[in-house]
């Protein structure tokens, strides 16, 4: 009877054990967090929004209940929220299948601020499965602010059926903020400075070559016989084709706009999806007054569209989509932003373009600037102030670039390089040190398209 008895705990004991080993462990708490813990609503920006993230996507809708309390300002009465508070209380719903809910904060028009107003924002409850965060707490501040330091996920993806290089992300450090943009929202964008040059769309595959003809209404599709806008990876002379991916605007493949009519060629444009030339655009950009006029249609059009597009000196570029017709909003001001993480047009290695994801753009433009220090040097930890005075700024487009991640290949999968960091003066003057977390490649456990970064002051300016 003994060893029957002992003979059945064994058996139950296999069975417990095949069991353990057969089930899946459980998934991590799915947590609800902001993006940081304070931010800031310039004086010329009247209205920001507020992302709450969740750690996966939900499962079935999401209530985060939010409570809110102004110091030295009244709801109503300086500001208000979309969606609205009832009481001091606001409900942000996240919808099943996403990964992040928002909601905005409005400045009411001519009001005085001191520049001391703030208002906190507490996740009060969240409901079940979801949890809430150690990022439960975001201040507000109703000015500028020069943050402390962060770690911001950047949401390039926007969700899990979606394209992990959807957006292109534009960084502001000293905010804590980001500003995800549909990367093919636009196709030229012009300079707003002194000069009068047009870049392409390097995160839309954007692909340029000019015809010998400067009168666009001459065009005729023959005039498209010879002309290759696919690049070769293989062939440098193809580099010609799209702007030079160090960002020198004096190598854009548009000409400089002349002031003289008759010196500005016809060009055929394509982009990603439109790389047959019949869908290609025929295009002519010209001056107008202080700004400038771009003419263009399809090929196989007749009938040419006329678009005016004035500078606006608080941006680096005016951005123009030919698909949409219209002006569009892409990049922050000018002052208000450091890096872009995006996809984009980038060196082969051997000097032919390519289309490069995880790139890190620098507002080169704006004056920005940026170092690579190796940790054998100093390390992202000990960096501190006197530490600058060692290193070399560069303010070219892609001082950052693709150097910080490894690519697949044979070597194994693609990887951070985490024997580097980088020092990031942004257009203020404040110095962040910067270093990437997670990205999605070799079993860092992130997630492709929404890279995580962490970044501390190193000095304000």
């Amino acid at each position: 009877m003994k060893q029957l008895q002992y003979l059945l705990a064994i058996i139950f004991m296999a069975a417990t054990i095949v069991s353990c080993k057969d089930s899946d462990p459980p998934l991590p708490d799915n947590l609800a967090n902001f993006e940081s813990g304070e931010t800031g609503i310039g004086t010329d920006i009247t209205e920001k929004e507020v992302k709450i993230n969740l750690s996966r996507a939900a499962t079935t809708d999401i209530t985060v209940t939010l409570s809110l309390e102004g110091t030295g300002v009244t709801y109503g009465t300086e500001f208000t929220t979309t969606p609205a508070a009832t009481g001091n209380n606001i409900s942000v719903v996240i919808p099943s299948g996403s990964t992040s809910g928002s909601f905005k904060i409005t400045k009411k028009d001519d009001i005085f601020l001191s520049g001391e107003e703030k208002v906190k924002f507490i996740m009060v409850s969240v409901t079940s499965p979801v949890l809430v965060g150690t990022t439960k707490e975001l201040t507000v501040s109703f000015s500028s602010i020069v943050s402390e330091g962060s770690q911001l996920t950047l949401e390039g993806k926007i969700g899990p059926q979606d394209s992990i290089y959807f957006n292109a992300v534009y960084v502001d450090l000293s905010n804590n903020s980001q500003l995800p943009v549909g990367r093919k929202t636009w196709n030229l964008g012009f300079e707003n400075g002194s000069e009068f040059r047009v870049i392409l769309n390097p995160g839309y595959q954007s692909t340029v070559a000019a015809i010998d003809k400067t009168d666009l209404a001459a065009f005729e599709i023959s005039d498209t016989t010879g002309v290759g806008l696919d690049h070769s990876i293989t062939d440098p002379t193809s580099a010609v084709l799209v702007d030079y991916w160090d960002g020198d605007l004096t190598k854009t493949a548009i000409a400089p706009v002349s002031a003289n009519d008759a010196e500005n060629k016809v060009y055929l444009l394509s982009f990603e999806g439109s790389k047959e030339s019949d869908k290609w655009y025929k295009l002519k950009i010209t001056r107008n007054g202080t700004g400038y006029k771009i003419q263009y249609a399809l090929v196989g059009e007749t009938t040419l569209k006329n678009l005016d597009v004035p500078k606006n000196d608080a941006y680096n570029f005016t951005f123009v989509s030919l698909e949409t017709d219209k002006i569009v909003d892409v990049e922050p001001q000018k002052e208000k932003w450091d890096i872009m993480w995006g996809y984009s047009t980038y060196n082969s290695g051997l000097g032919s373009p390519y289309w490069f994801q995880d790139f890190v753009l620098l507002n080169y433009v704006g004056g920005a600037q940026a170092a690579e220090v190796l940790e054998s040097t100093v390390t992202y930890d000990a960096f501190v102030e006197s530490n600058i005075a060692a290193i070399t700024f560069s303010s070219t487009r892609d001082a950052i670039g693709s150097k910080w991640r490894q690519g697949a290949g044979p070597s194994g999968p693609g990887t951070i390089k985490r024997d580097r960091f980088y020092v990031v003066k942004d257009p203020s003057g404040n110095v962040y040190k910067l270093k990437f977390v997670s990205w999605g490649g070799g079993g860092d456990s992130g997630e492709r398209g929404k890279p995580v970064i962490e970044y501390k002051l190193v000095k304000q300016g």
